[in-house]
């Protein structure tokens, strides 16, 4: 699917499936937010995610899709997401493209050494360098609230830049793109 030549960063799509939908981002090397969002699914929730997902395959040819690693210790994914993920793999690969999954204690290792320790410090974090993600940052979140599904996008982008900052053996307080 992916055949382009020249001297481009590498593309990727990361995705963040939730109980409502997924949130996405797509990064061009680890200093260029192409797209990013939430996708909001009601009804045949895990057929309509793959399809929207493809759609995203198709329209941005990524280079590789990142997803978090549910077989990893660190993974609170339930057997429907880990399916679901396995088949977005599953379906990446078949269009050409990479699949790759990181396991969430590799995400928070990535950002702790910016100062970022949970979910909210790594979306500001997120937020502070990317402006267009400024405005969907939510707010820090109560605990007895759920969590905003703005948050998903936070989640993927996090994937995605520690997937590409790992792949160029980055490291330290410079692996963040300023």
């Amino acid at each position: 699917m992916n055949k382009r030549l020249g001297k481009r960063s590498i593309r990727v799509l990361a995705v963040d499936p939730g109980t409502r939908g997924f949130g996405y981002a797509i990064f061009e090397g680890p200093v260029r937010l192409v797209d990013w969002g939430t996708k909001d699914i009601r009804k045949n929730k895990e057929h309509v995610a793959l399809v929207r997902i493809e759609e995203l395959l198709r329209r941005f040819e990524p280079d590789v899709l990142v997803v978090e690693d549910c077989a990893h210790v660190s993974s609170r994914r339930n057997r429907k997401f880990t399916l679901l993920i396995g088949r977005m793999l599953a379906m990446a690969r078949a269009l050409g493209v990479e699949g790759r999954a990181l396991p969430l204690a590799l995400v928070y290792r990535h950002f702790a050494k910016n100062g970022a320790r949970n979910k909210q410090e790594i979306a500001s974090t997120l937020a502070q360098r990317f402006a267009a993600l400024a405005l969907r940052l939510p707010p820090k979140r109560k605990p007895w609230q759920s969590e905003d599904s703005r948050m998903s996008i936070f989640d993927a982008a996090a994937l995605a830049i520690t997937y590409l900052r790992r792949r160029d053996g980055r490291a330290g307080r410079s692996s963040i793109p300023r």
